[in-house]
């Protein structure tokens, strides 16, 4: 391939503060690709965030969605004319032949009215798959309701008319017609704009009838907690990192927790923490934890949870956890599940099974000598689920170089 580097990258995403999946890798995107003589601009809904000195960023220094007062952000959650006409304005003075618009979130802050713009460039566009939006009103193919995987088919009678949302059924009709702009002004960049996913299947909740543009899939970033990976068969710690949201399983786990006579450790903060310490107080909860503190928590670790009850596409608590030779298991909704246990380095239970959990929670903690081997077999090849940060940057540039390359040949 013709060795050409962009000009500029133009990072868009809904925060410059690090504040979730998506934030944290557009952030560290910016690090990296400065680091390698790349300029950057950081196109964001919020003030001027977690960004290295040397990146140049356009601030809309708004709210979130939940921020904002409600007639504000029903109307700008569809179609922020601030950022639409702020983002036109530097691609009229800015563009270049070589810069790249890589997209990480609008629905927080932003809103679709981004895609408007970038229309006229769409032959240089990235759009990052971290979830569902892409095609789902609530972002997960889950019914919140039921508690469910959905398997509608987005924005049918059958989707529109179900009242799946965390709130209210008003709300989800909001969601809908906000998925509706978006589809319309997503249209208009396809098929030349590239679309990014972190984990292959994907696609097929995704695109289940095919798409018009360029798929690539590049796993995300993740890093070892610890110096050196762990025997976790000598450890009796059963552990859970994340989000405490109902949505994780989290009430599920500590319900099995309880029937298998097992405490488990909680680490992580969220809207269902204090109700959930306060009906398992048998289990511990220590909160949110600096990565310092989740690499003590998986010193003593044997075993890492995940029960998420959809189709979660990554997660980097498991992943984080194999490079450490900590074993998983996790619920077979997780899109790494079946890698993980083709490579037995854990195990997988049926999402929302209670007695399937209870049983695999017993098994796991007693059984020394598959912990032990699960453990070396997540040292030896946990590496192979993701990507360093190094690797990662380096896939990043790769598909912003096939790109350009096309641009050109196409010219000539």
């Amino acid at each position: 391939m013709t060795r050409v580097l962009p000009d500029r990258v133009v990072i868009i995403s809904d925060f410059s503060h690090v504040r979730g999946g998506a934030s944290k890798l557009a952030v560290t995107e910016a690090g990296l690709l400065v680091a390698q003589g790349v300029p950057v601009t950081f196109f964001c809904g919020d003030d001027v965030g977690d960004l290295p000195a040397s990146v140049e960023a356009v601030a809309l220094n708004g709210k979130t969605l939940l921020e904002a007062g409600k007639a504000a952000a029903a109307v700008n959650g569809l179609w922020n004319r601030a950022a639409h006409r702020i983002l036109s304005d530097w691609i009229d003075l800015n563009d270049t032949p070589r810069t790249i618009y890589h997209v990480h979130g609008y629905q927080q802050t932003l809103s679709p009215s981004v895609l408007g713009p970038l229309s006229r460039v769409r032959t240089r566009v990235v759009m990052h798959a971290h979830d569902y939006f892409l095609a789902c009103p609530n972002g997960a193919f889950f019914d919140f309701q039921s508690s469910t995987t959905c398997t509608k088919q987005p924005l049918s009678m059958s989707c529109v008319t179900r009242h799946c949302d965390k709130r209210n059924y008003p709300q989800k009709l909001w969601r809908v017609s906000r998925q509706s702009i978006q589809n319309s002004a997503r249209a208009r960049l396809l098929p030349e704009a590239t679309t990014l996913l972190i984990h292959r299947d994907m696609e097929r909740y995704l695109f289940p009838r095919g798409t018009k543009g360029r798929i690539r899939v590049i796993p995300n970033p993740a890093k070892p907690l610890l110096p050196a990976p762990i025997h976790a068969e000598d450890n009796h710690d059963i552990v859970y990192v994340g989000d405490i949201h109902a949505y994780k399983g989290v009430e599920l786990l500590a319900r099995a927790g309880r029937q298998a006579k097992l405490s488990i450790r909680f680490l992580g903060a969220g809207q269902d923490l204090e109700a959930l310490r306060a009906a398992y107080p048998e289990h511990r909860f220590d909160g949110w934890q600096t990565r310092e503190g989740l690499a003590a928590a998986m010193a003593d670790a044997r075993l890492l949870v995940s029960p998420t009850l959809g189709p979660e596409p990554f997660g980097l608590a498991p992943a984080e956890a194999l490079l450490s030779g900590i074993p998983v298991l996790l619920s077979d909704s997780m899109l790494l599940a079946k890698s993980i246990q083709q490579a037995d380095m854990g195990m997988s239970f049926t999402a929302g099974h209670f007695d399937g959990l209870v049983h695999m929670l017993e098994w796991l903690a007693h059984d020394d000598q598959l912990i032990g081997t699960l453990s070396r077999n997540a040292a030896d090849q946990g590496h192979t689920l993701s990507l360093s940060q190094t690797e990662w940057g380096a896939a990043l540039l790769a598909v912003f170089k096939e790109l350009l390359v096309d641009q050109l040949e196409a010219v000539v």
